[in-house]
């Protein structure tokens, strides 16, 4: 039983840990993203909600959650825009992300900064927003859903 209990102690520790490492307060405003290029100038259009999607090439997780947001845009049209943030190269992420591209989805280039000032340490990782920039989700991004838009644009 003192096994269990340890192993579920150590469990509950880790597990808020990776979330206590992002600079994210659910209910706060979330920091400036401060985007110096865009992907093809491709700004995506304002919405109610904004879900920051941070991305790195080596992790193929990143992928699929890039295909899972662009079938969400599609459903929840004017609703949401995404914005995909990178600190890699533009040559080397611009193949990728192209694809991926529409009026609601633009991709934010050699934004180290906004790693950090996200406190993000791995990736796929999101941040949803409402209209006042303030954090009503976070987590992996695999687990975003269209309810969560729902829910932040009543």
């Amino acid at each position: 039983m003192k096994k269990v209990l340890l192993i579920l102690s150590f469990a509950a520790v880790a597990a808020s840990g990776g979330v206590m490492a992002q600079n994210v307060v659910l209910g706060d405003r979330v920091p400036e993203l401060k985007v110096s290029k865009w992907l093809d100038d491709n700004q995506p259009a304002a919405a109610p909600a904004t879900y920051i999607e941070f991305f790195h090439s080596s992790n193929p997780a990143c992928i699929t959650s890039l295909k899972r947001l662009k079938e969400i845009t599609d459903k929840t049209g004017a609703k949401l825009r995404v914005i995909v943030v990178t600190k890699e190269d533009a040559a080397k992420v611009t193949p990728l992300l192209r694809p991926y591209l529409s009026k609601r989805i633009g991709a934010a280039l050699g934004s180290e900064k906004g790693f950090t000032a996200f406190g993000v340490t791995y990736v796929p990782f999101g941040v949803l927003t409402d209209a006042r920039n303030r954090a009503v989700w976070m987590g992996n991004s695999l687990q975003f859903n269209e309810k969560l838009i729902e829910q932040t644009t009543r």
